[in-house]
């Protein structure tokens, strides 16, 4: 299994007579070996286009790819670290593409759900318009509309609902005609 590493550094170690050496240091991890500042430069190269192998302690091995830390004691391949960080980098890009969209649809929310009108209150408006399309005197395809659209604050209450058509309900839409 691959996990990020969040509390891993490359530090600055003593000058020696070889020059300055670096290494890699984790909090319960022995220090990696030190590399020459040319070696460090040739990691800090490498892992801007692929995951660089920088420490191992035992079975466990720790890598280094675009600025951050990752272990694993799979045995994994360069090919195989890079696979597992994009899979989670897109599981993430997923995982707030899902949390975007809920929150647009809560933000929909705001807006009154629409509640069936009861049988009583569709009965009373039925025989009010006489069973007929209210523009159009139609019996065809008869629904019951609102007045006032319930995006625009219409309740579900006889004196805001009326039949009509079905033909003159989507001319009419959500508007105040």
């Amino acid at each position: 299994m691959l996990r990020e590493i969040t509390n891993g550094a490359l530090v600055r170690g003593p000058l020696t007579p070889l020059g300055r050496r670096w290494g890699y240091e984790q909090p319960g991890m022995s220090p990696a070996p030190a590399w020459s500042t040319r070696r460090l430069r040739a990691i800090l190269a490498a892992q801007a286009a692929r995951p660089v192998a920088i420490a191992r302690d035992g079975r466990r091995r720790t890598w280094m790819f675009e600025q951050r830390f990752y272990a694993e004691d799979d045995d994994l391949s360069a090919d195989d670290v890079l696979a597992l960080v994009r899979e989670r980098e897109r599981r993430v890009r997923r995982r707030l593409q899902r949390a975007h969209a809920m929150l647009a649809q809560d933000g929909d929310r705001a807006v009154p759900r629409r509640e069936r009108a009861s049988a009583e209150i569709r009965r009373a408006v039925f025989e009010r318009d006489g069973g007929r399309c209210v523009q159009c005197g139609s019996r065809f395809e008869i629904q019951f509309d609102h007045v006032i659209p319930m995006r625009l604050g219409g309740a579900t209450t006889a004196e805001n609902l009326q039949v009509l058509c079905a033909d003159c309900n989507r001319r009419k839409g959500a508007s105040l005609q």
